[in-house]
């Protein structure tokens, strides 16, 4: 049996209980961190900002199915794409007003995640794997050759934002605020019976299915919202850059995702979060020194495996929780 103290010290969703039942004073904490930030560094940093928080959404959407629910996915970057594209074409095509923009490409890259998780869903393990990276690769591909469309290698640039938009300031606080509540959709979702349903999927898909739970239609919820969230990210990424182009789509950037889940610790809610800053800052603080980044991400990597195999996070709860390495 545990002692009082030791219940206080259970992890939920990664974080102690004494750290959760005061969530929204960390989560008010560090959204006013990071809203002061502007007052005390440069543009430069503050773009390194945007760049994080967007990562983060994307990181974040893709570790719904990734951490939650234990499918491995290879391709975010297909549908991560879909919503910059969306939102792009709209702002740039048929000139939309921005905030409609900004709506439709998540709902887009929903769309286009049901109909792809509708086949991918249908394998597991390495091949649902495989089948992601190709259906990325797929999309990749259409972006790149469809010239009427997209532009092809050439892009599409000259994206337009609201005047009131238009300083990195400004923007970096637009970012911080989906930022925020799209961190807070999915701790609901992670939190829901929804969101338990797809934990018990993760450890056995099996039994899951024997006490009545559809795991293919959860599988494919799930697939759907990370597509949701990935989208939500490109169309921030849109604004952000002004442009968009197909490296994006490719197999590259969903390494860059998938990546940030891993640094942070994919079993944990803030993990991607985590993991997003720290290969942000890791790949522009390193390449200022020496164009070796991929050696020294490379090493970093395998000294996480080795020794920090929950990620960042999962090496913060363990210190914050020193019961949790107690006998029960």
């Amino acid at each position: 049996m545990r002692s009082k103290e030791q219940l206080k010290t259970i992890p939920v969703n990664g974080l102690p209980q004494r750290l959760v039942r005061h969530r929204w004073i960390w989560l008010v904490i560090a959204v006013g961190l990071l809203a002061a930030m502007p007052a005390f560094v440069g543009k430069s940093w503050v773009s390194l900002l945007c760049e994080i928080l967007i990562l983060a959404v994307a990181a974040s959407g893709l570790n719904l199915i990734i951490g939650y629910t234990g499918m491995i996915s290879f391709g975010p970057a297909g549908l991560y794409a879909v919503g910059a594209y969306t939102t792009a074409l709209l702002i740039v095509g048929v000139r939309a007003p921005f905030g409609l923009a900004m709506i439709v490409g998540p709902l887009v890259a929903a769309v286009v995640s049901l109909i792809v998780g509708w086949f991918c869903v249908r394998r597991t393990a390495v091949y649902f794997a495989l089948l992601t990276l190709a259906f990325s690769q797929l999309i990749h591909t259409v972006i790149y050759k469809w010239y009427g469309l997209t532009g092809g290698d050439d892009g599409i640039i000259d994206i337009r934002v609201p005047s009131f938009l238009s300083s990195i300031g400004s923007y970096y606080y637009f970012t911080l605020a989906c930022t925020v509540v799209c961190l807070l959709a999915m701790w609901v979702i992670a939190n829901s019976a929804f969101g338990k349903a797809l934990s018990v999927i993760r450890e056995n898909p099996g039994r899951a299915e024997f006490i009545g739970i559809n795991v293919r239609r959860y599988q494919l919820m799930a697939f759907v919202i990370q597509g949701f969230f990935l989208g939500a990210a490109g169309s921030l990424l849109c604004g952000f850059s002004h442009s968009v182009f197909p490296p994006i789509a490719n197999w590259t950037k969903s390494i860059d995702i998938i990546i940030a889940c891993l640094l942070g610790g994919m079993f944990h809610f803030f993990g991607p979060f985590v993991g997003s800053a720290v290969y942000i800052l890791l790949d522009k603080v390193v390449t200022g020194f020496t164009e070796y980044w991929s050696l020294v991400l490379g090493i970093f990597v395998i000294l996480l495996v080795l020794f920090f195999r929950g990620g960042m996070a999962g090496f913060i709860s363990e210190r914050l929780s020193p019961g949790r390495r107690e006998g029960s």
